[in-house]
């Protein structure tokens, strides 16, 4: 059987997103927040140096050190954000470290 390659054709599902911004996040003693870009649907993030937590909402954003999410050191994780999501991040102890952030979108 033979098989014709359209070398121009996307592979399209719900897990396959284009990569955006990357961004590093400082996870200090107060919660910082960033604005994602508007057009991101999904993001990776991986801790650095420390466990931090974060928040994940469509308006500015408040990590809590005791009751947010929380990701471990080393640790990745790939989350769907909703459109013109923002993300509040904070160290989870006394160690800062920093969130690895890449940004997806659809192709």
């Amino acid at each position: 059987m033979a098989y014709t390659v359209n070398t121009s054709a996307r592979i399209a599902g719900p897990g396959l997103k284009k990569p955006g911004v990357a961004r590093q996040l400082a996870a200090g003693a107060s919660s910082a927040n960033t604005a994602l870009t508007s057009t991101c649907e999904r993001i990776s993030i991986r801790a650095e140096g420390a466990d931090v937590r974060f928040a994940i909402g469509t308006s500015s954003q408040t990590a809590n050190a005791n009751t947010s999410h929380w990701i471990a050191d080393n640790e990745r994780l790939e989350i769907d954000v909703p459109l013109g999501a923002n993300i509040g991040v904070i160290r989870d102890a006394s160690a800062d470290g920093t969130l690895e952030l890449t940004e997806f979108e659809n192709y």
